[in-house]
This record gives structure tokens, sequence and C-alpha cells, in this order.
């Protein structure tokens, strides 16, 4: 059974039908699609003649409903300075809401209750969803030395009929469901320079060519029990290889030139990875979270408003560095290191000493500005 039908499939199961145009909108299928999709159902035995899902189709979508869903929680996020050190991505907040608390409730009102966490970074910040939500807190060893593929794989015997979530997504509309029929990997509409996959008219995820601009991976997937077994033997097979350290664990979806799942494509609005300060100011600017220590200094010190410090960049990587690049009203600047409690800004004279929330010394330094 090819996408489009299980779409309408999975409509009708969770919707009565009205009429076709109305599932063309609810699907984001063509009339004609549907029109042909509809008959064919109907003969291959999904629906009866007053297009209702029949037992055979009730049967498929129970064995093929989410189970569970995983959580990926354990990175540093260290395009999120200056917020890195201070709280871990998927406890910030958007619109009064922490972004993996977001994720729960959305799982939660479709029934998903199994739901593990792969913590490693500030992994004690998140504890307190044990007694909260029921999640199952599972801790990835590796998380300091290798990237995520190495966290999914402390969780893969937990893989089957499962979500895959990064903790950094937040969803203006619920993008989980009760009824899922086929698997599925979360890209927007949106083009991203940096993307590696491009969807195709057939829908399916290939490799798109460096610098070609392919479509922006939000990372959400869904993965039935045919392609989670492929996804587990793969987290073993590349776990053994240092060579995937740094890897992601969709290199587990790959298969050549494409991924053994198809495209669900969304609009860039409706799903957003919080990768960055200023992507969580751009989402909401009300936040709690960017009234950090470091900002508000460089503030205070140049005289600026919060929105003017921008092109904010990570400047070394590591555990606890928190060394960054930043631009304000035009001039680039260096550093901002609260390792060694310094601040060093362009040429400005006699800038005063500035005590920070913690009232921590802070010296500004006199140094040229970077190029």
């Amino acid at each position: 059974m090819n996408n489009s039908k299980q779409d309408i499939l999975n409509n009708l199961i969770k919707e009565p039908f009205i009429n076709q145009r109305i599932l063309a909108a609810q699907t984001g299928h063509s009339l004609g699609i549907v029109n042909r999709s509809i008959k064919e159902l109907i003969s291959e035995g999904y629906l009866d003649e007053e297009i209702r899902p029949t037992e055979k189709t009730l049967r498929e979508a129970k064995e093929k409903a989410p189970k569970n869903a995983i959580i990926l929680a354990a990175g540093f996020g260290m395009r999120m300075v200056p917020i890195n050190t201070e709280t871990p991505k998927g406890l910030l907040e958007i619109k009064g809401e922490r972004l993996i608390e977001c994720t729960i409730r959305q799982l939660h009102e479709v029934g998903i209750t199994e739901i593990y966490v792969v913590v490693g970074f500030m992994k004690e910040q998140y504890e307190y969803l044990i007694d909260e939500y029921g999640v199952e807190l599972i801790v990835a060893p590796d998380y300091v030395s290798k990237n995520n593929l190495h966290s999914l794989k402390t969780a893969a015997a937990h893989l089957s009929n499962s979500y895959i979530i990064p903790c950094d997504i937040w969803c203006e509309k619920n993008p989980y469901s009760r009824n899922e029929l086929y698997s599925w990997y979360m890209v927007s509409d949106l083009v991203d320079d940096d993307s590696t996959v491009r969807v195709n008219r057939k829908q399916e995820l290939v490799v798109q060519k460096e610098q070609a601009g392919g479509n922006a991976m939000i990372g959400i997937c869904y993965l039935l029990e045919t392609e989670a077994e492929i996804v587990r033997e793969r987290l073993e097979e590349l776990g053994r290889d240092s060579r995937y350290d740094g890897a992601f664990w969709e290199e587990t979806l790959y298969r050549k030139d494409r991924m053994i799942v198809t495209a669900r494509v969304v609009h860039a609005a409706d799903a957003v990875e919080i990768n960055t300060y200023e992507q969580l100011r751009e989402i909401d600017s009300d936040s709690s979270q960017l009234q950090t220590d470091a900002i508000q200094v460089i503030c205070e010190a140049l005289g600026a408003q919060q929105n003017e410090v921008t092109n904010i960049t990570v400047l070394k990587k590591g555990m606890t560095n928190r060394s960054f690049l930043f631009s304000c009203k035009d001039k680039k600047y260096t550093e901002y290191t609260t390792d060694t409690v310094e601040t060093k800004v362009p040429h400005r004279p006699s800038l005063p000493e500035i005590q920070t929330a913690e009232n921590t010394l802070c010296e500004f330094r006199e140094r040229e500005p970077i190029s």
C-alpha cells in the first residue's frame, strides 16, 4: 500500500468521512489521488461501501500503533551559548512551557505514556520527570565523547513501534498520533543549506549533494517494528566502529543513497528545532532563559538592548566552556569567558567593572575587534 492511501486510511480511522474535498484538504493529497485511493481501498477490503474502515483496517492499525517514545536529551547543546551551561536544551521554555514537558504532554494526549528519556549532560535536572510524568531515564555513558547514535543505542532494546524525538523540538501542533500506518522521518518545507537530504516526488528522502540545499531535518521519527529491527542492528554495528563516534543516529536510516523510511513533510512554522540563543529569542522573546548573566553583562557594558546582541556563535567546544563570539551595534566582538571570569570586547574607554547576578566580578579589558 502506498503512502497516500495509508494517509487517507489513517485519516478515516481518526475522523468519519464527509466528502472527498475535505479529505483532500485534511491529508494534503489532490482530489484525484483521494478519489482513486478510495476506490482502491474499497476493492482491497480496507474500506466498506460507506467509506468506513473495515475490521481488516482496524486490526492492522492496532498492530502498527505507537507503543512508546524515546526522547534524546543527553547532549551539551553547544550552539546554545550562553545558555548551555545553565540549562540543558530540553528544559528551555517556550511560551511558559519547557520543551521536554511540551513533548511529554503531546505524547500523553495521544495515549503514549511509556516514555524513555536518554540523558547525560546535566542529567540530574531531568530527574523530576520521573515523579511528575512517570518517565524512565536512561543514562548515556559516552555522551561526553560520542554523539547521539550512541545515545540511542543505550535505548535500542525499547525500539519497536516507537517515536524517536530530539529534546530540543518545539511543535505548535501535536505531531503525534494514536495511529501510524508506516515509518517516517520528519523534515520541513524549509530549504536548509546544511541538510543532507531532500524529498523527491515519491516522498523518499534521498541523499543531497553538499551545499546543494535540502529539506530541513526536524529529527522526529516513527519506526514500525520492521524498520526498528534494521535500526537496532545498525546501532549495534556502527556503535562498534570508532569512525561513527561523532555520528548522528540518522546514519542508521541510510541505505545507499536514501533513507529506508518515507518523508513526513511539515510546514516550517509547525515544528522548529531550537539550536541557538537567537532562535529561542525569535520564537519567544519573553522566554525566561534569555535573561542570562552573560547577556545582561554585555548589555550593561555596551549600553545595548538584548536584541542588539546578535550572531552568537560558540568559540571553543568543551563541556563547561562558555566562550563565544557575538556582534553588537555593527561591531564584532571577541569572547565572553566565564570560566576565567573575564570578558573581552573591542576598545571602549573607561568601561566600569560590573557585578553579575552571582556577584562575580567581571573585568572588561580592551581588545581590538575581530575582523
